[in-house]
């Protein structure tokens, strides 16, 4: 498909090619249970139970306006769901899910070690978490490995791709799991 015919905003086209790439990041089996935070209105999360097929995906949004249209337009009772989220503390049990994506940059939450440690603490064990770092200048690269340690987190393995914006910033994933998991 030529995105470029549905739009000639190449901000939108780089969103839907970075927003599809971090999904092909993230590894997902059919029955596994998933969270987005800060899904926005939902298209990546209702993309992610396609490729699933069977499985649960919640994303979570500070924004009421946003989980409102994406209950509209994406909701599949039991299977898609979209919350509204504080900011502070999930809505979702711990243990509970199998995968954690950050869908927008850890530099854009106001603490990022708050964020990774409530990633922590619903991450089931051998479960993985996908950052997002989109911004360069807005990363925390120099201390990311003390803020996953902090959060009881650890990096397993890094993924960078031009996102083939003139100024050559490559948005990077970040896959991390729970200290005590298995690599």
């Amino acid at each position: 498909m030529n995105l470029s015919l549905l739009s000639t905003d190449t901000t939108l086209e780089r969103e839907l090619r970075v927003g599809l790439w971090l999904l092909d990041q993230v590894r997902m089996e059919a029955w596994d249970r998933l969270l987005f935070v800060e899904c926005g209105d939902g298209w990546l999360v209702e993309e992610a139970w396609r490729r699933m097929r069977k499985g649960r995906v919640v994303g979570l949004s500070t924004s009421p306006r946003l989980v409102e249209v994406a209950v509209q337009l994406r909701g599949v009772p039991g299977q898609v769901e979209f919350s509204t989220w504080g900011g502070g503390r999930f809505p979702i049990a711990d243990r509970s899910v199998d995968r954690v994506v950050s869908c927008v940059s850890l530099g854009s939450y106001r603490d990022p070690t708050a964020l990774l440690r409530e990633v922590a603490r619903v991450l089931r064990p051998g479960g993985d978490a996908y950052l997002f770092d989109g911004d360069r200048t807005a990363s925390m690269t120099a201390d990311l490995s003390r803020v996953l340690a902090e959060a009881t987190l650890i990096e397993v393995q890094r993924h960078r791709r031009d996102a083939g914006r003139g100024d050559h910033s490559m948005p990077t994933i970040i896959r991390a799991r729970p200290s005590s998991s298995p690599s």
